[in-house]
């Protein structure tokens, strides 16, 4: 954490205690730092519960602080969940694979960065710790928080009890990691919490699917199903230079909340399949007068069990931020066809991240609307995660975290509306006209994607200036001037013009001329002047 006296390490004792103190968390791996704040989230809901807050007086917390009397009763009702070594119920992990036979990975297999034992880092550099084997206790909640909450499903299996748990990739699906998440960031952690927490989550006794391993599958309470896992890990402790760390980790499956089934699970498992087979097949043979059994009204049984559940598990993530439907499209939007934003990562440009939440997000709702501490106005920063297909499960490609300007995202309908145009014309139109002229000097040549790539992150970083213009004269409701649209069309003329330098010659000058001609002339006709 962050505070006024600098970064230090916390419990969660005095994380709470002190969150109307704290400034921020500080976790360098993306994906953990996302893990991390999931986490607290969940258990911001038990303490909000135990102290009474709501909507009304979510404030008062932010400014006093939560209850100490709240924080120990919460505190109370999952310590047994909270060790990270733990006969039984370690923390956030699978204590019954301490018996698994399977072969043992290493303790850095389940990290955000480290895909596998055998595959380099994805963002990994000679040298760079986060791509070891090991992982050191004080590294560990972080890392199982990532992993519990983000990772990836593969085709690994772990054995426990002759049963091989093999990792249900397909069941997973890239789309259930992937994607867009919106935190809202208040001036303290207090805020910060609060505005992300979901009040349904305060209602009932439940407490989240991490604290409760050993429970019964099928739970949907709302904090329950929120909080499930696709993955189930335990890490495996060893010495390593007199230090001792966890060094390696059995990883399998799990089915709804979290629970590898036994033989006697999968025992029944296996006879409720046959069960709904003879159900299937005797409404093919009914007779005159009977009534058949509904399909839908049959149990969701082993990999089509676990879809369900880890479907339902990403739509209730609360800071998910979903693709409206293409307004274009009348039809009503199929379920298959629902998915998150994912055109917005912190290796692009702001003008690049507002053209992909106001056109290719075809302006969603912003997240959080139904959060304990609800405002008007903050600061949000985006967390995304890139994955790319590999067979039938998702690899992770990259994750980042980026601040979007105040007031930018979830700004009022006027300020939308403004910044939708502005993304509209000094983006999608310049990335539209970039690309023609680009081909007609290139022609079909293979450097076309590519110069058209560097001509867009030229103009992206040379328009920068005026997009801070632009976006201040946004947020008082106002629309960009003559002004504006001049100094961007002369950044994409620079920037035309640094692309194709290295092709000019005298063969293709005329070609050049006649781009650069009609890139002026598209630029300034798709502009109306004030």
């Amino acid at each position: 954490m962050i505070d006024a006296s600098g970064r230090r390490l916390v419990g969660l004792d005095e994380l709470f205690t002190r969150a109307h103190l704290i400034e921020r968390i500080d976790v360098r791996a993306p994906i953990e730092k996302a893990g991390v704040l999931r986490f607290l989230t969940t258990v911001t809901a038990l303490i909000a519960r135990a102290q009474g807050i709501t909507k009304r007086s979510a404030e008062a917390v932010v400014t006093g602080g939560f209850s100490p009397a709240a924080i120990a009763q919460a505190l109370d009702a999952i310590d047994d969940r909270l060790w990270l070594v733990h006969e039984s119920t370690p923390f956030m992990q699978e204590g019954r694979y301490a018996k698994a036979t399977s072969s043992v990975k290493t303790a850095a297999s389940i990290r955000s960065t480290s895909p596998g034992d055998s595959t380099k880092a994805w963002w990994g550099r000679p040298g760079d710790g986060f791509a070891t084997g090991n992982v050191c206790f004080t590294d560990a909640p972080a890392v199982l928080m990532g992993f519990w909450f983000y990772s990836v499903n593969g085709n690994g299996a772990a054995v426990l009890d002759g049963v091989s748990l093999a990792m249900q990739g397909s069941a997973a699906g890239k789309v259930k990691a992937a994607g867009v998440r919106l935190w809202k960031v208040g001036e303290n952690l207090a805020a910060t919490l609060l505005m992300n927490t979901p009040q349904v989550w305060t209602a009932g006794l439940e407490v989240p699917a991490w604290a409760q391993t050993l429970s019964i599958s099928g739970q949907r309470d709302p904090l329950v199903a929120a909080t499930i896992t696709g993955n189930a890990a335990l890490l495996l402790s060893g010495e390593v230079d007199g230090e001792v760390m966890f060094t390696g980790a059995h990883i399998g499956s799990v089915l709804r909340r979290g629970i590898p089934p036994t033989e006697s699970d999968y025992a029944a498992v296996q006879a409720a399949k046959s069960r709904n087979k003879a159900s299937v097949a005797a409404n093919r043979t009914l007779g005159a007068g009977e009534i058949p059994t509904p399909p839908e009204t049959l149990p969701l049984l082993g990999v089509d069990a676990l879809k369900a559940s880890l479907e339902n598990a990403w739509r209730q993530d609360p800071q998910l931020v979903l693709r409206k439907q293409d307004p274009k499209k009348k039809a009503p939007q199929k379920d298959e066809d629902i998915r998150a934003l994912n055109d917005v990562n912190a290796g692009t440009s702001v003008l690049h991240n507002l053209r992909a939440w106001y056109l290719r997000a075809f302006n969603p709702d912003v997240p959080g609307r139904a959060s304990i501490l609800m405002r008007e106005e903050f600061s949000t920063e985006l967390f995304s995660i890139q994955l790319k297909q590999k067979g039938s499960y998702g690899e992770l490609a990259g994750a980042s975290w980026l601040s979007m300007p105040p007031g930018t995202v979830g700004g009022s309908p006027a300020v939308q509306a403004a910044l939708t145009k502005f993304a509209d014309y000094a983006y999608e139109r310049v990335r539209s006209a970039l690309y023609n002229a680009v081909r007609t000097v290139l022609h079909d040549d293979d450097p076309v994607a590519a110069t058209h790539e560097f001509a867009l992150a030229r103009f992206s970083a040379l328009a920068d200036d005026v997009v801070t213009d632009v976006i201040a004269v946004s947020l008082r409701g106002e629309e960009f001037t003559s002004e504006h649209v001049r100094l961007w069309t002369n950044a994409a003329i620079t920037a035309f013009d640094d692309a194709v330098e290295p092709y000019v010659n005298a063969r293709r000058l005329p070609d050049i001329a006649s781009a650069r001609r009609n890139l002026i002339r598209v630029l300034n006709q798709t502009e109306s002047e004030k």
